[in-house]
């Protein structure tokens, strides 16, 4: 799936889907961001970076495919 990347006062921004963010439990059934989420932007080589959720228990591990 390609995104654009958009300008937002500065700041370079990449949409998420949100059915599927829905789907991992990220956002809630209605589409709502919790006020206080957290997500976590890892820069793993040149253009490769890797989204992931900040859970209560921390940052879920990557798995060897990504490595």
């Amino acid at each position: 799936m390609f995104r654009k990347l958009r300008d937002h006062d500065g700041t370079p921004l990449v949409a998420l889907d949100k059915d599927e963010l829905e789907m991992d439990g990220v956002i809630d059934e209605d589409g709502e961001i919790p006020a206080d989420k957290q997500i976590h932007v890892q820069r793993l080589d040149e253009g490769t970076y890797i989204v992931r959720d900040v859970t209560d228990e921390g940052i879920s591990e990557l798995n060897e495919v990504f490595l």
